[in-house]
């Protein structure tokens, strides 16, 4: 096909090209919304590069089905390209395709281990949703780290349009890797020591001072180029219902005390990490309908969530619609209520994974079931007739959330989406949805709103 940049893409690739050529620095972050092409605007920054240097190499880390599939497409159906090669580090072949003599090596994050151990390297660095590495502490992000070192990496790029997903915090990782602390300090401890201040149990917990957002986004504008959709793309409207259930006798006394519990450890300061809280992950199971107990097994405590997916499925008249799921258990009680639905999770191979987007996109899948984890980047799904996704509760992370919605709410869609949020009354899924919603964009611990939470039920608000 022949490449036709949109205007905002031009504009994206001549801010690249000033950027890291003219002014000749390091990096550049391209935090563009999903949909707008920052594969093609990067193709295009690669395509210059090897036309300076012919014997330029870039290496690509990204998500394991974005390195299958979106890459690899891009590369191949755009004429620009044509020239270009790449090769897939991973694998049982992947020693084989780091000697290949490719233009461009595709490899993911958990590759990066092995690829260190493989001696010196030489690489332009361009990391697709750059979010994976906003753990300073995370052992991928100290491979990168020690590469930067050693001096193996050139020129990099990061790729994401949700690079702030859970707190600003988020981005010093991010853009060390760009610029190796020119905007944001040279460590963790510094950035934390001029942006946050200490607060939750022991002090153990980060948060950002007031005013410190404006003040880091400030430091990064240089660095960083942001581009929101709804700003140069024309989409039609995404419509958002939230549909309530109401727990009552047996799983509502389930609850209460499952819920009763989390709050006592949220008095006592001695709750986990949310992603870790067992009481409060509990509740979000049995908000569900089902809950795991001690011995492993599954308790099922209501049905309400599948019966309003049920009536939601029937409205629809047999229209494709993608139902977001968060536990296995919650996939079982849909095969039971659909059949054998096909599903999408972290125990999908990537070809069995790419099968069903393609179907998809032929409207062939009438019910598709997805891990948003597993489906959350790169993935384009809004050329079939489906334009329905059923949330069967809501993710904690709001990266998950907005980047599945963005599957099919993207450059291409022809229609409205509709996303249905199925929630039950009184339950911490009310919190995760507050969460979502918080217009300020500060991204407050999800500890600040179940403290509020707890507030309003006492107060019965």
């Amino acid at each position: 096909m022949k490449y036709t940049p949109r205007k905002y893409q031009e504009a994206a690739l001549q801010w690249l090209i000033q950027r890291t050529l003219v002014e000749g620095r390091l990096g550049a972050g391209l935090l563009l919304d999903p949909g707008l092409g920052k594969t093609s605007v990067t193709l295009s920054w690669i395509r210059l590069i090897k036309r300076m240097d012919p014997q330029a190499k870039f290496l690509v880390i990204a998500p394991l089905r974005v390195i299958y599939s979106t890459w690899p497409e891009e590369i191949e159906q755009w004429d620009h390209c044509h020239d270009l090669t790449y090769s897939i580090v991973h694998g049982n072949s992947k020693a084989e395709a780091l000697r290949s003599g490719a233009d461009i090596y595709l490899i993911n994050p958990e590759g990066l281990q092995w690829l260190e151990k493989q001696g010196r390297h030489d690489f332009h660095l361009i990391i697709d949703e750059s979010t994976k590495f906003k753990n300073w502490s995370g052992k991928r992000t100290r491979v990168l780290r020690r590469m930067l070192k050693r001096g193996e990496i050139r020129k990099r790029l990061i790729l994401t349009g949700t690079p702030a997903p859970n707190s600003l915090q988020d981005l010093f990782a991010q853009i060390y890797l760009l610029d190796e602390g020119e905007s944001l300090g040279s460590n963790i401890s510094s950035f934390r020591k001029r942006y946050c201040v200490q607060v939750g149990f022991k002090g153990y917990e980060w948060q950002l001072r007031d005013g410190a957002d404006s003040e880091i986004w400030g430091r990064i504008a240089p660095v960083c180029l942001r581009m929101s959709a709804k700003d140069h793309l024309d989409l039609p409207e995404m419509l958002v219902h939230d549909c309530y259930v109401k727990l009552e006798d047996k799983p509502k006394a389930i609850y209460d005390m499952l819920e009763k519990e989390l709050f006592a450890e949220l008095e006592k300061g001695t709750v986990l990490p949310m992603n870790e809280g067992a009481k409060y992950v509990k509740c979000k199971q049995v908000a569900n309908g089902s809950v795991y107990t001690e011995e492993g097994s599954v308790e099922i405590v209501h049905d309400l969530k599948m019966e309003e997916a049920a009536r939601i499925i029937d409205e629809l008249q047999g229209k494709p619609a993608m139902i977001a799921y968060q536990f296995k258990h919650d996939l079982t009680s849909l095969r039971k209520r659909f059949g054998e639905v096909p599903s999408i999770s972290g125990e999908t191979k990537s070809k069995e994974a790419q099968n069903y987007v393609d179907r998809w996109n032929l409207g062939q899948i009438p019910i598709l079931a997805v891990q948003p984890q597993s489906l959350s980047h790169g993935v384009n799904m809004q050329k079939g007739p489906g334009r329905d996704i059923i949330w069967l509760g809501l993710p904690d992370n709001p990266e998950l959330y907005h980047q599945l919605n963005a599957r099919i709410y993207r450059q291409g869609v022809s229609s409205e989406v509709r996303i249905h949020r199925i929630l039950a009354k009184n339950t911490v899924d009310t919190v995760v949805k507050a969460r979502l919603e918080d217009k300020d964009r500060k991204q407050q611990s999800l500890f600040d709103y179940l403290k509020e939470y707890q507030r309003r039920q006492a107060n019965n608000e």
